[in-house]
């Protein structure tokens, strides 16, 4: 029995670690620490330590030569990579999802938008990435494509760490909540198109946000 419950906390650690790079918690190149983590999820250093081990062997984070465990730089190059990658997938998972909404799923869309909104207001970063992901998983997880949802979560675990850029952007500040507000629109509407069009929007426009901030690698 302890040894289930071992590997069980050593789950419930690495999906806590990958919901933090989801959401932006974790920066590039930022060392990951496993007593100071262990202490801020309140466990100990072992299943913290197992976890760290599966992100660096699924090569989310990487291990730097005085044995630090990072998260990894995103390049210019990589990030213009994956972003068309994003812009389709997402935007597919949107135009799949959009018909399997009930009016219970769109109050939760309606409530998560509005979180979004009030994170804008208060210029609360952190809290606005959190939501923004709840909104966006939300919608995807309706698409009914195991496969295709786990595609998307991958590229959110390349991209994630960079997301807190968002908000250096005076533009997307003041703007972060409109393409969401679309889409909500669309599925209310059962428009699978239109929230196909928004999603790729939304993406987008976070994109050409962030593309500014890229380390420079060579790419004109």
């Amino acid at each position: 029995m302890k040894k289930i419950e071992h590997h069980s906390l050593s789950d419930r650690a690495y999906q806590a670690l990958k919901d933090s790079l989801q959401e932006g918690v974790f920066l590039p190149m930022q060392p990951l620490v496993i007593r100071t983590l262990a202490n801020e999820y309140g466990i100990s250093a072992t299943p913290i330590r197992e976890a760290l081990q599966r992100l660096v062997a699924e090569r989310l984070l990487i291990v730097l030569p005085n044995r630090s465990i990072v998260v990894p730089r995103m390049t210019r190059r990589l990030f213009l990579d994956i972003m068309p990658i994003r812009v389709s997938l997402e935007g597919l998972a949107a135009r799949l999802a959009a018909p399997n909404f009930s009016g219970k799923d769109i109050e939760k869309l309606e409530k998560l938008v509005e979180r979004v909104a009030n994170s804008t207001k208060t210029y609360d970063a952190q809290t606005y990435l959190l939501h923004n992901r709840e909104f966006h998983f939300a919608i995807y997880k309706k698409a009914g494509n195991p496969e295709l949802l786990q595609l998307i979560d991958d590229l959110w675990l390349k991209v994630g760490p960079v997301f807190t850029g968002l908000f250096d952007d005076t533009y997307f500040r003041e703007h972060a909540n409109d393409e969401h507000q679309n889409i909500l629109r669309a599925i209310k509407a059962g428009d699978a198109e239109a929230a196909e069009r928004f999603m790729r929007q939304d993406i987008d426009i976070a994109a050409k946000a962030l593309l500014p901030l890229m380390p420079d690698d060579g790419i004109e």
